[in-house]
């Protein structure tokens, strides 16, 4: 079975991991094909922080609702700061964020809910969207991380947050979703020197003149280290940037660029 997999409803074409596929469990990562944005943003640009027109992204949006069989006014959508603020997203915050950014969680970076209902969505263009499911306590989390959040430990901070909520590590899946990958992220000294020590040889590596970090095998590491089994932790094969028919990277593009989104939700 593929650990992960990618699946069309109506126009909207998704990608699904094995492991999240729960029953009550709904979840996804939106491609970038089956939208109504024109260029740079074709065409199914989930972000409304971009540039996008903003009817057309609502437009994306409701589709993406319909394709995964979610209601719109239910999303919870964080701002976006590159930090590692964590928001408890609770029923009386739903449609925030989901139909304009000005009410979207400020600062936040990470959800995480204990509530059937609530729909989780972040965005990413060559960012890491995690994915935690923990199917004993009922709890999701919904995080971006592009490197200043990896570094600052944002997926070790997620799982510390369920915690909180009585979850135990060892029963927490988590997923990360297609990323930039150390086949195209080149990054100079500024990146490399906050990059952890420990991990530093194992997600930094050298080619001819140049250096490239491998952000998602990083927050990789930093899950299993922080108490999630191998088993339970997928990381995508594909790169974001090398597949530009799938998805938006905002270094291949130069930066005018759309957003893929991750959703999340308990159905029950």
């Amino acid at each position: 079975m593929p650990k992960e997999e990618i699946y069309q409803a109506g126009s909207v074409r998704y990608l699904q991991f094995h492991h999240l596929q729960s029953a009550g469990l709904l979840h996804g990562f939106t491609l970038r094909q089956g939208g109504v944005s024109r260029p740079p943003y074709a065409s199914l640009n989930m972000g409304l922080h971009v540039g996008d027109d903003e009817q057309a992204v609502r437009a994306n949006r409701r589709l993406a609702a319909a394709a995964l069989g979610y209601p719109a006014a239910s999303v919870v959508v964080g701002e976006q700061v590159h930090g590692t603020l964590i928001a408890h997203a609770t029923p009386e915050l739903a449609g925030r964020g989901h139909a304009s950014m000005t009410d979207a969680l400020p600062g936040t970076d990470g959800l995480i809910c204990t509530d059937p209902g609530v729909v989780l969505m972040a965005h990413a263009a060559d960012c890491t969207i995690l994915f935690f499911f923990d199917p004993v306590k009922r709890c999701i989390g919904l995080a971006h991380a592009g490197w200043r959040g990896a570094v600052a430990g944002m997926g070790p901070l997620m799982v510390e947050a369920l915690l909180k909520l009585g979850c135990r590590p060892q029963n927490i899946r988590a997923a990360l979703a297609p990323t930039i990958g150390p086949c195209c992220y080149q990054v100079g000294e500024n990146v490399i020197e906050q990059v952890p020590q420990e991990w530093r040889a194992q997600v930094i590596h050298r080619a001819a003149a140049a250096y490239y970090f491998d952000l998602p095998e990083l927050q990789r590491l930093q899950l299993q280290a922080a108490g999630i089994k191998a088993e339970n932790l997928i990381k995508s094969d594909f790169c974001t940037a090398c597949r530009p028919d799938l998805f938006y990277s905002y270094r291949a593009a130069g930066g005018q660029t759309g957003r893929m989104a991750g959703l999340i939700s308990m159905k029950w």
